[in-house]
């Protein structure tokens, strides 16, 4: 069965497994996704590592059992996207000593997927999708898609009817890996029961229906129409035609580094709201960030005196929600602020961030602003540039001398 445009190995595997009549898991195991391991090696789980790479032995193995090319099985693996993605880039981030650990940043969702209803219910002129459903794109394990454009609508993450993941789970790739019943399109989770030592069956819902599910913004409202155009924006960067450098507060960076960038000036919005809120697209927009922000800064309260709790604090702000109209809401801002034409200007909107960030939690804050990976452009104009630099030099004279960075065209990305 040949994969479809942008489908992910987990979907892949669902579709081939249902077509089959195989359960997933036996099917990850006649396939060689198990790699090397010794013969009689108990499987009882599919690795949510193997979505995302393969090591030589199992990419051969599925390759040759599938009868698909090497290029087609990398092209449903998520880390080739860290070309352009930056949270997935072992050179825009802290992990590349273990090139697997990139897969735990909470900007990629590596035990859980996203879902367009429309996308699962396949195309009406295909009989393979209409019998086995449409792809789970890979692209929807990155948190920096939100929306749908094919079909206008936000992504989902959460079955509408029992509340849980829709199709993995912790430590599983594929929840419910022995359920062969299952029909791709169907809810992977647990369905709720009246007694707590009852067995929890599969919920089952069909995830291609769309009648449960609501419209988180209105169709022709400014909100969805700045944050679809947002989306456009960050998904052209993420295709594999799309630009090498964007444009990040007036200088070229790689665009994956641009996604680190991304990350960071939206987790500062975040921390440090409602220092931004004048600069919200719309006001139902900014009254979105308001629910989100409250929530966030008391789960910081609760932590921020806790000693050794570092990491702790620090997920508070940077995790993404998984409401698609909170991520969209602040990518949307953030996104803006990158736009500005120059440094000076971007610091107009960056530089209050950085200061509240200090004085909220001055460690805190600044291990948000350097983050590993974040552009010197972006680090100037978020005040990094001070440490040891002459007060004489200019930010353009600052940023040339530390890395040969050109200033972007008025009309670039």
């Amino acid at each position: 069965m040949d994969p479809l445009e942008g489908e992910a190995l987990s979907g892949y595997l669902l579709r081939l497994a249902h077509r089959l009549g195989v359960d997933p898991l036996s099917l990850y195991v006649r396939t060689g996704l198990t790699g090397s391991r010794p013969e009689g090696t108990k499987i009882t789980r599919v690795s949510p590592a193997l979505g995302f790479s393969l090591d030589d032995v199992s990419l051969d193995a599925f390759s040759r059992t599938t009868r698909l090319s090497r290029e087609e099985v990398t092209r449903l693996l998520v880390a080739p996207l860290g070309v352009r993605y930056g949270p997935l880039s072992t050179e825009y981030s802290k992990s590349q000593a273990d090139e697997r650990s990139r897969f735990v940043s909470p900007w990629v969702l590596s035990d859980r997927t996203q879902y367009c209803p429309d996308c699962l219910a396949g195309e009406r002129s295909s009989q393979i999708e209409q019998a086995h459903g449409g792809a789970w794109l890979r692209i929807w394990r990155l948190s920096a898609v939100f929306a749908c454009l094919r079909h206008g609508r936000f992504l989902w993450q959460r079955c509408p009817h029992c509340g849980e993941q829709v199709q993995g789970e912790a430590k599983n790739l594929i929840a419910r890996p022995r359920d062969g019943e299952l029909h791709p399109t169907q809810c992977r989770g647990s369905a709720p029961v009246e007694t707590l030592r009852a067995a929890r069956p599969a919920c089952g819902a069909n995830l291609a229906k769309t009648d449960q599910l609501q419209d988180f913004l209105p169709t022709a409202s400014r909100s969805r129409e700045a944050v679809f155009a947002t989306q456009e924006r960050l998904v052209s960067f993420l295709a594999s035609d799309g630009p090498e450098h964007v444009s990040s507060v007036g200088w070229l960076v790689p665009t994956a580094q641009y996604f680190t960038d991304l990350r960071t000036v939206a987790t500062l919005i975040l921390m440090t709201w409602p220092e931004a809120r004048t600069h919200a697209a719309t006001s139902t927009l900014a009254k979105i960030l308001d629910q989100e922000a409250e929530q966030r800064h008391r789960a910081f309260e609760n932590v921020r005196d806790t000693p050794g709790a570092y990491r702790r604090k620090v997920s508070v702000y940077i995790a993404p929600s998984e409401n698609p109209t909170v991520t969209a809401a602040i990518l949307e801002m953030a996104d803006r602020f990158l736009s500005a034409p120059d440094e000076h200007e971007a610091a107009r909107y960056l530089e209050p961030l950085a200061i509240e960030a200090t004085y909220i939690h001055r460690k805190v804050g600044y291990a948000l602003r350097t983050r590993p990976g974040t552009s010197f452009p972006l680090q100037v104009a978020l005040l990094a540039h001070r440490r040891g630099e002459s007060s004489s030099a200019t930010a353009e004279e600052i940023i040339t001398k530390h890395g040969g960075f050109r200033r972007a065209p008025s009309n670039s990305a």
